[in-house]
């Protein structure tokens, strides 16, 4: 009988589409080949090939091949012979294999008017159906992250304990286990309501208040390691604000940077689910205030905003980029 967490896991597989692959060849066009080149090729590799589904041929090719000497035994020189024999036999002076010498279109049945067919092999085959091939089902993942897929929301600010992404392992991963990085931008949100005129409030995120929980099954998993959390270099680590015009209910968020969590050994068993969770401890000290509240806002794409108050100093000059993720085989 499955456990919770087996069941767990199964509804949450269920809701993952790992994408199809696309199947996309290269234009011949794009680098430099005309559609007569294009044309010509498929024309020589299809005539290189007997047309008879059984490979036996038919009394009207038996006939014409008669007709037309095919079916004679080669005559060879002497001399061609005697150069064989001793070794001696110049390769420069031996003809090329048949499919590269040039030869008219009615030598090979082709009707309409009379073209000169030849062997280009340095010309792609383009348009000539050998197999056909359900690409988008094939058993290889060439997606970016070829072994997980990672699904993300932007401005989360739910609480202090926010699902940053969810982990998605595939069926080709391709080693046991994974060390992990991410990056997130973040930002901080605060709200509250003040009567008082000089209200003021000084909020930021120190590591020490910062930490990651991941889940799988809805089960929190030991971390071998402490994951290690770094600032980006422009990182604004606090910053502080007034309300204008109280009474007032205000609210405003502003860009504090990009986090980055390193140092995630986690098992990679193929078609698995990880949740991952950043709680942050709200940092602030507000002087006037009622009502606060403080979020550290997740996957940061919005610009920063304010509503009846004004913040002491500038965003984040760090560029705000999208959430990222990479593993190392372990």
């Amino acid at each position: 009988m499955p456990t919770p967490c087996e069941i767990f896991q199964r509804n949450r597989l269920n809701r993952v589409m790992f994408p199809g692959i696309r199947y996309t060849p290269v234009n011949p066009y794009e680098i430099g080949f005309t559609q007569q080149q294009l044309d010509m090729r498929r024309k020589a590799e299809i005539l290189q090939y007997n047309k008879t589904s059984n490979g036996k041929i038919t009394k009207k090719q038996s006939w014409v091949n008669l007709v037309k000497g095919y079916t004679q035994r080669k005559q060879y020189s002497s001399y061609y012979i005697r150069q064989l024999e001793e070794g001696t036999l110049n390769p420069d002076n031996v003809c090329p294999a048949d499919k590269f010498i040039p030869t008219s279109s009615k030598n090979s049945d082709v009707p309409g008017p009379a073209i000169t067919l030849f062997y280009d092999p340095t010309v792609p085959l383009y348009n000539y159906n050998t197999m056909q091939f359900a690409y988008g089902t094939q058993s290889t993942d060439t997606q970016l992250e070829r072994d997980w897929l990672v699904n993300f929301d932007t401005d989360i600010t739910d609480n202090n304990l926010q699902n940053i992404f969810t982990l998605n392992i595939g069926k080709l991963i391709e080693a046991p286990s994974y060390n992990y990085t991410f990056t997130t931008s973040v930002g901080l949100y605060i709200s509250g309501y003040t009567y008082q005129t000089n209200a003021t409030f000084r909020m930021g995120i120190p590591l020490s208040n910062l930490s990651l929980t991941v889940t799988y099954g809805g089960q929190t998993v030991p971390l071998q390691y402490t994951p290690t959390i770094t600032y980006s270099p422009n990182f604004v680590q606090s910053i502080s604000g007034e309300i204008v015009s109280p009474p007032a209910t205000f609210a405003g968020k502003i860009y504090m940077g990009e986090l980055t969590f390193s140092n995630i050994l986690l098992s990679t068993p193929p078609n698995s689910t990880y949740d991952f969770f950043i709680n942050y401890i709200p940092s602030y000290v507000v002087d006037k205030i009622d009502n606060v509240a403080v979020y550290i806002i997740t996957n940061f794409k919005s610009s920063s905003q304010a509503a009846q108050l004004v913040f002491s100093a500038p965003p984040s000059t760090d560029i705000i980029e999208t959430f990222r993720l990479s593993g190392a085989q372990q």
